[in-house]
């Protein structure tokens, strides 16, 4: 019992730590779980898309890492992109 008390005090510090690094809009309202990890990844996909945009379409820092990585990454973000609207999203609910 301890054990899972301790263990769920953590993963919620954990999610407090999300939510104040992700910009949202609706600061004086906590965001639910769901809420913070889809904000998280929308705004993840959206430094991604600024850093392939600035980079010509891969990862600088990845190179160092065999291209194979960087070019597995960048396709997998290329087709996220196709799939879904986040950024529409993203904007509704970051400053």
């Amino acid at each position: 019992m301890t054990r899972e008390r301790q263990r769920m005090h953590k993963l919620n510090n954990a999610f407090q730590a999300l939510r104040e690094v992700i910009p949202h809009v609706r600061a004086e309202n906590k965001l639910s779980k769901i809420e913070t990890l889809t904000l998280a990844k929308n705004y993840i996909k959206s430094l991604t898309s600024i850093i392939l945009n600035m980079s010509n379409g891969h990862f600088p820092a990845a190179e160092g890492m065999g291209g194979a990585w960087g070019s597995k990454l960048c396709q997998h973000y290329q087709q996220q992109y196709a799939d879904d609207d986040h950024e529409e999203h993203l904007q509704k609910h970051t400053t």
